[in-house]
């Protein structure tokens, strides 16, 4: 892993790191959404402080390059975090449907 990716990857988490400290501090972001915001950050900082776990990960992996494997990680763990916010939002909705429901029954 060259210079300039482990400089971006530490880039990276000092942005997502002040980002998630900010929201927290106006209470706008869950307490369970800012710890995998701050997990994701620790992440980043061990890549690129140790380099050697991308390239391991990435031999073992079969990826060509480690810089592949660390693009390839975070496509997933967006993935799966999409996945999770969906089903969040799915259940918001199931929720405002019955409100909606109930109040207007109550209207009636």
């Amino acid at each position: 892993m060259n210079g300039p990716l482990r400089i971006a990857l530490i880039v990276c988490a000092a942005l997502i790191l002040l980002f998630v400290l900010r929201r927290i501090r106006k209470s706008s972001l869950e307490i369970t959404d800012s710890i995998f915001w701050l997990f994701i950050v620790a992440i980043l900082l061990v890549l690129a402080v140790f380099p050697q776990i991308a390239y391991w990960a990435s031999d073992v992996l079969g990826f060509d390059a480690p810089v592949n494997f660390i693009f390839c990680c975070g496509i997933l763990v967006l993935l799966v975090r999409t996945f999770t916010q969906d089903q969040k939002i799915c259940e918001l909705k199931k929720k405002l449907v019955k409100m909606a429901q109930a109040e207007a029954l109550r209207d009636k």
